[in-house]
């Protein structure tokens, strides 16, 4: 199975939908993100070779990082698809 980069298409879409898409997205990308962490453990397991083994550990520093940011927004974009998709906000946006 391929790991595929999320793509991000938001066109001419009401507040609330690019809110809900965002959300998607950014769980998208942490899920990602996690399947190559995997992958990367799984090439460190192998790898015997010193270069190659600091290379890996720095590649997972690096998606490390990535998990932990993509958590954070895909947190604080819950929060705000949650508050959209409340009966006065939807009214508000309805009307707009």
């Amino acid at each position: 199975m391929e790991n595929k980069r999320p793509e991000l298409n938001l066109e001419n879409q009401p507040v609330i939908s690019v809110v809900t898409e965002l959300h998607s997205y950014f769980r998208d990308l942490q899920s990602f993100y996690k399947i190559a962490h995997g992958e990367v453990i799984s090439q460190l397991e192998e790898s015997n070779e010193e270069n190659k083994i600091q290379e890996l550990k720095a590649k997972l520093t690096e998606i490390n990082q990535k998990i932990d940011l993509f958590h954070i927004l895909n947190n604080a974009i819950s929060i705000a698809d949650t508050v959209l998709h409340t009966e006065t906000m939807i009214d508000e946006f309805r009307s707009k």
